[in-house]
């Protein structure tokens, strides 16, 4: 769902930014370098460890842009934990919307450019309730990986919209 940064990109960079710190302060840090240079992307208890590392370890004892850095991994990390436990399910969900939308097959990057380009080109009417439902659920699944203590997704929820 996300286009960019890929997993691989931000593990990697997640990885710079461990191999970066003082390793005689956080020896535990090169573990987890090892970790990330051969990490299976959806490899999740792994992933957790790095998670509580940087919780335990790092967050507390760092401070400045190395503190917030330590913030930006976590979250980071987080983010592709719930991919890998939500993704494949929400995107073969919209996969079937677009199709049905559409009246078209493909796969999800070719049929959202189709979606858009319906959109601009007025093909599509911005006020049709299968459109507005689809953008509602791919929005609150989004969220749901990417910023699920979101209030406006939490409030989204409580009103009873579709977490699909």
């Amino acid at each position: 769902m996300r286009s960019e940064p890929t997993r691989k990109e931000l593990l990697i960079s997640i990885r710079s930014f461990l191999e970066d710190l003082n390793l005689e302060v956080f020896p535990n840090a090169k573990k987890h370098i090892d970790t990330l240079k051969n990490i299976n992307e959806t490899d999740d208890s792994k992933i957790n460890e790095i998670v509580q590392f940087i919780n335990d370890d790092l967050i507390s004892n760092l401070t400045g842009h190395n503190r917030f850095y330590a913030f930006v991994a976590r979250n980071s990390l987080q983010i592709i934990q719930r991919e890998i436990n939500l993704i494949n399910g929400y995107e073969e969900k919209e996969i079937i919307r677009l199709e049905k939308l559409l009246n078209e097959k493909g796969d999800i990057k070719d049929l959202n450019k189709i979606l858009c380009k319906r959109i601009s080109d007025k093909e599509l009417d911005r006020d049709d309730n299968e459109l507005k439902d689809h953008l509602i659920r791919t929005t609150m699944a989004k969220l749901s990986i990417d910023q699920p203590n979101y209030s406006g997704y939490l409030k989204a929820i409580n009103d009873g919209y579709s977490q699909d």
